[in-house]
């Protein structure tokens, strides 16, 4: 519609107010279509419809075939004996999602929502559409209406391969407690046309080819519409995550034959063992993933989808940008929030090539949701669609319940409206229904090779207590921590929740400058701006966004600044509690840091690091460094400095941990170096760092920062850099770091894939270095980096699209647009 100019692009101005009738109306899909004798002639024909969003009629040549109510599910109908030759018509009638839920809250006198209810609709937990599109706090009310998946009609003679699911078992080497073998059950499901499919002379052909092309076989007569095939494989090619390994994938093949090749199906399958650890400890309960034998941290963020409009951004190719910047930051999980939907293939296919797992939550998020029979039925088929659509994908580490719906029963009852305790008694047996009964005995019967978590956050159970237990403990199962943030608290209130695995946390910033002007006129340049506010879905957001700032910072006048400053802010809280939490991995105390949130659904103020166009925030690129296997967290006082070297990687290193006190002149007031041996997947204390003497002769809050580097002790390269200060940065006596820059190296002289290198010097010291470019998007290699006095730092960059893309730019264009400042730019 926004092609064909019936409306306005929803995503600019106040525009987003004006599509209401589009959600609002009901519109009719119609297709026209004959058909080939023989293709009437097949024994069944279907009719397949993979996805329709939500509350549709489906009509095939004026016969009422159904009426759905789900997106989440796929339809199939057998219709050869409603079809003809010529003039056949398929029509979709799809009713209004808004007018079909106040009609669910007349029919059951109950007005469920979300948590959003200040802003979403009432009665979306009727709906089985996903929840995002109503509004949350960082999306638009811009719930779509129409086909989102394929629609299709397919003929069919002979049986054919429905289903598969790889049980995989493995062995364990009991001296190394390496895999040595793994069994794998592949199980086989067949649609069959035949009432006897055992006299048919059928055979299955199983063909199992390893990442370097050797290939292994088996046959099995068919005999019933589920058969199995057994293969041991010794020494597997395993599946890692890509910080710890490769991501080798077995293509396997299945042929359904009798005489000739009747079906064939298809898939990549990694061969890995991942198990959820649960013990229980001096804490409480571990909670934390293992892979092939090997404890992993958990280091990520959380996903929405990638647009208000689904399949638009999978053709704008958001799925691939997205996953690729979550690799290059480090990232080896992704959840996936329940607030969206079960994602499309291409995002697990993608993920299984990178080695990110997927935490994939079922849709289902900051509700409470209906107790009906009709409701159960739908959804226990939704289940059933989307667990064997995806179980075959390695990346796919655990299936969870739903999102802060255990831990916000109080809050969600009110926000219903329950009062009485007999009401609340029936919505907690349904609650206990869908998340501790149906979802872990569909598992069980579907996918039992993967681990299931009720509810996120959660201990692991809840049952007819929910709503008096403290879901999130930090003591066991997972944590969402938002006193930062929500709850106005500094930073350092991370250092007083020592999660076991933390699942969600996050601050907000504003988006760049180059997106702001995506939606948003020069004169609504500014914070409270109508605009600005309508690209702020938090409630006073934007006002939270600039207390924060003040608390750290001299606040400037000039806009484009606060919208730097911002996103530098931002970046300082995240790495402060990602920091800590890693830190904390001995005897596994904490094992999990995902953010919110990786991405943006339009282009807006959020919590994300990579906004709706893919540009960074300064938050993505401190998640590299924070992220990278082998980091050092600090933490000083007046009295002395503490070190903690994390190390998550399956190397052992001598390093050297140089320290270096300056003053704000630039001299070093005090330095020391310690060699250490950090051994692989070891989180270790370093020494103790007196300077107490240095407390009584300076002023450490206003004139003192810390310089750190980790070195590799035999290659002398630099494995991590950091620093600190002391207290706020406005405390700082920060001074003009003079830099100079250097371009000495393009390419090409096209801007698409383009490749600049910058030299950078710094005079004096340098906090958040950056590097910007008004005409053209990029990566660098590095961006908002400390710099010592006197230091030269070789950034890459790599060019990914112009801002106009209208025009071309030469290189010599591109290079002059650089410009390279810092902290102090942005206070003076």
């Amino acid at each position: 519609m926004v092609k064909k100019k019936i409306i306005e692009n929803p995503f600019y101005g106040l525009n987003e107010k004006k599509v209401k009738w589009v959600y609002e109306s009901t519109w009719n899909y119609t297709a026209k279509f004959d058909l080939k004798e023989d293709f009437l002639k097949s024994s069944v024909i279907f009719l397949e419809l993979e996805g329709l969003d939500t509350i549709a009629d489906i009509y095939l040549n004026g016969e009422l075939l159904d009426s759905v109510k789900n997106m989440f599910r796929s339809y199939k109908y057998s219709v050869k004996s409603k079809l003809k030759k010529t003039s056949n018509n398929l029509t979709l009638f799809f009713h209004s999602p808004t007018e079909f839920a106040k009609d669910m809250i007349d029919k059951y006198d109950m007005k469920l929502n979300t948590g959003e209810e200040n802003r979403a609709f009432p009665g979306v937990p009727y709906l089985r559409k996903a929840q995002y599109s109503f509004g949350w706090d960082w999306g638009p009310i811009l719930p779509d209406i129409g086909i989102w998946k394929d629609v299709k009609l397919t003929a069919m003679n002979t049986p054919k391969i429905e289903s598969i699911y790889v049980f995989q078992d493995f062995k364990y080497d009991q001296n190394t407690n390496e895999i040595n073998s793994v069994n794998l059950n592949i199980n086989i499901e067949i649609e069959s046309v035949f009432d006897n499919i055992s006299n048919q002379d059928m055979d299955l052909l199983c063909i199992l080819k390893d990442p370097h092309g050797k290939s292994i076989q088996k046959e099995k007569t068919v005999n019933s519409l589920k058969e199995g095939i057994q293969f041991k494989i010794d020494n597997p090619k395993l599946w890692w995550t890509h910080d710890l390994g490769l991501q080798n994938l077995y293509n396997l093949t299945i042929q359904l034959r009798n005489n000739e090749i009747l079906d064939e199906y298809q898939q990549k399958i990694g061969l890995r063992d991942l198990k959820l650890i649960r013990n229980s400890d001096k804490w409480g309960k571990s909670f934390y993933f293992q892979l092939n034998g090997i404890p992993i941290f958990a280091k990520g963020a959380n996903w929405i989808p990638v647009d208000s409009f689904i399949p638009r951004g999978k053709r704008a190719g958001l799925y691939e940008m997205n996953l690729h910047f979550a690799k290059e930051a480090n990232m080896n999980m992704i959840r996936v929030w329940g607030g969206g939907i079960y994602e499309d293939e291409l995002f697990y296919q993608i993920c299984n090539k990178l080695g990110i797992l997927v935490w994939q939550d079922f849709p289902f998020a900051c509700a409470i949701y209906p107790i009906h029979d009709e409701f159960y039925e739908n959804i226990q088929q939704e289940f059933k669609d989307n667990i064997k659509r995806l179980r075959n994908h390695p990346s796919l580490a655990l299936w969870c319940g739903n999102n802060e719906i255990e831990y916000l029963w109080n809050f969600l009852k009110v926000s219903a409206g329950i009062t009485d305790e007999e009401i609340e008694k029936n919505y907690k047996k349904g609650y206990v229904k869908i998340f501790e009964n149906m979802l872990p005995r569909t598992l069980e019967k579907l996918d039992p090779n993967r681990p299931f978590w009720p509810s996120s956050p959660s201990n692991g159970h809840c049952g007819m207590s929910l709503g008096t237990i403290n879901s999130n403990s930090p003591d066991e199962g997972d944590s969402h921590y938002w006193s930062v943030w929500h709850g106005g608290k500094p930073f350092r209130a991370y250092r007083r929740f020592n999660s076991r695995f933390m699942s969600e946390f996050g601050f907000e910033s504003f988006p760049s400058l180059k997106t702001i002007s995506s939606f948003c006129p020069k004169d609504q340049y500014y914070i409270n701006s109508p605009i600005m506010e309508n690209h702020q879905k938090n409630d006073a957001g934007n006002d939270l966004i600039m207390r924060y700032i003040k608390r750290r910072y001299n606040v400037p006048k000039d806009f484009r600044k606060q919208v730097i400053l911002s996103q530098i802010t931002q970046a300082e809280a995240v790495e402060y509690g990602v920091k800590y939490w890693r830190s904390q991995t001995a005897n596994f105390h904490c094992m999990g840091s995902l953010y919110w949130q990786l991405n943006d659904c339009w282009p807006v103020a959020s919590w994300s690091s990579i906004d709706y166009y893919g540009r960074w925030k300064a938050l993505h690129y401190l998640a590299k460094r924070f992220y990278q296997p082998i980091i050092v967290e600090v933490y000083v006082t007046t009295k002395k400095i503490e070190f903690a070297l994390i190390n998550d990687s399956l190397v052992s290193y001598d390093v050297i941990l140089q320290l270096n006190i300056l003053n704000s002149g630039g001299q070093i007031v005090k330095r020391s170096n310690s060699g250490y041996e950090l051994n692989a997947m070891e989180s270790k204390k370093g020494d103790l760092v007196e300077i107490k003497d240095l407390a009584s002769s300076m002023d450490l809050k206003n004139d003192c920062i810390v310089f750190y580097t980790l070195m590799n002790k035999n290659t002398k390269n630099i494995i991590y850099r950091g620093f600190k200060l002391f207290d706020s940065p406005n405390s700082f006596h920060l001074k003009d770091p003079h830099l100079k820059f250097h371009i000495y190296e393009t390419s090409d002289n096209e801007t698409e894939n383009c490749k600049l290198n910058i030299q950078i010097t710094s005079e004096n010291i340098s906090l958040y270095t950056f590097i910007e470019s008004d005409i053209v998007d990029f990566i660098a290699s590095d961006n908002f980096f400390a710099m010592e006095p006197n230091e030269l730092r070789k950034i890459e960059i790599r060019i990914t699209k112009n801002k106009n893309f209208s025009k071309k730019y030469t290189s010599n264009e591109i290079k002059e647009s650089f410009r390279v400042n810092s902290l102090y730019d942005l206070l003076t």
